[in-house]
C-alpha cells in the first residue's frame, strides 16, 4: 500500500485504546509544540520557578476545565449522533436527532474565553486537529457536525473532542485527555523556558493526579453547552495579554 494511501477506518470500538494514547501524545501532529500552556507567559511576569506545579493545580482548576467542559459536550453531541444513526433512525443532522450543535459549543466556548489571543491560539490549533480528523475520518459524524462554524470559533477542545467521540473515548477519557495535556504542555514547556533536572516534570505531572481526577469527576458528563464550567483566571489573562505583545518569545501562548 502506498504511504499517502489511508488505511481503511477501524471500527471505534477497536481503537479507543489506542486512540486515547495517541490523542495524548505530544508528538501528534496538530501544533501542540507551539504552545506552554501560559507557562512562558506566567514566567516572564515574575512567576517564580518553585510555583510551577501550584500553577498547574491552578490551571486544573479553572481554564483547563473550561476547556474539557467543552471538549466533553462536544463528544457527547457527536456520540448522540453517531447513536442515531447505527439505530437506523434516519438523518444525523441535530434537528432530526435533537443533539447539540456545533455552533452552540463553540458560542459558549467563546463566551467562556475572553481573552482574543487565547481564542486565536486555541482556533490555531484547531485547525490543525480538523486536518487530522478529516484525514481518519473524512466521512465521519464529527467532520459533518463541524462543517458550519465559523472559522473564528473552531476552537480546539470543540475539534478534539468530536474527534474522539468518532474514535470511540467515552467522556471519561475525553475529560483526561484535556486535563493530562494541558499539565504535559506545561511539563514539556519548562525543559525549555527554565534550568531543570528533566526529571521534576515528571514528578510535577504526577503531583497533579488528584486534581486532574477531579477535573474528570465535574465534567466526564457534561452534555448541554450551558453546563461548560465558566471559571475565569484574571492573573493568567493578564499574563497571557502581556505575552502576546512581547518582542522575544518561544511559544504561542
Amino acid at each position: 500500500m502506498p504511504f499517502s494511501e489511508p488505511a481503511t477506518p477501524a471500527r471505534a470500538g477497536t481503537t479507543t485504546g489506542i486512540a486515547a494514547l495517541l490523542l495524548a501524545d505530544a508528538r501528534l501532529p496538530v501544533g501542540g509544540h507551539t504552545v506552554s500552556s501560559g507557562l512562558e507567559a506566567a514566567l516572564l511576569g515574575g512567576m517564580p520557578e518553585k510555583r510551577v506545579p501550584a500553577y498547574l493545580r491552578a490551571r486544573l482548576a479553572t481554564v483547563t476545565r473550561v476547556e474539557a467542559g467543552t471538549a466533553v459536550v462536544a463528544s457527547a453531541a457527536v456520540r448522540h449522533r453517531i447513536d442515531h444513526a447505527e439505530a437506523g433512525a434516519g438523518p444525523t443532522t441535530a434537528a432530526a436527532t435533537g443533539a447539540v450543535t456545533a455552533a452552540e459549543v463553540a458560542w459558549a466556548w467563546a463566551a467562556r474565553t475572553p481573552l482574543a489571543t487565547l481564542r486565536e491560539s486555541s482556533v490555531s490549533q484547531g485547525r490543525a486537529v480538523r486536518r487530522l480528523l478529516h484525514r481518519l475520518r473524512p466521512d465521519g459524524v464529527a467532520a459533518s457536525w463541524i462543517v458550519d462554524v465559523e472559522p473564528a470559533l473552531l476552537a480546539r477542545p470543540l475539534v478534539l473532542g468530536a474527534l474522539a467521540a468518532e474514535l470511540g473515548l467515552d467522556g471519561a477519557a475525553v475529560a483526561r485527555l484535556v486535563g493530562y495535556d494541558d499539565v504535559q504542555s506545561v511539563a514539556s514547556a519548562a525543559l525549555k523556558l527554565l534550568p531543570l533536572d528533566p526529571a521534576d516534570p515528571v514528578a510535577w505531572v504526577l503531583s497533579c493526579a488528584e486534581d486532574l481526577e477531579l477535573l474528570v469527576q465535574d465534567c466526564a458528563g457534561l452534555t448541554r453547552p450551558h453546563e461548560i464550567p465558566a471559571h475565569g483566571a484574571p492573573q493568567l489573562e493578564a499574563w497571557h495579554a502581556a505575552h502576546a505583545t512581547a518582542s522575544r518569545r518561544l511559544f504561542r501562548a
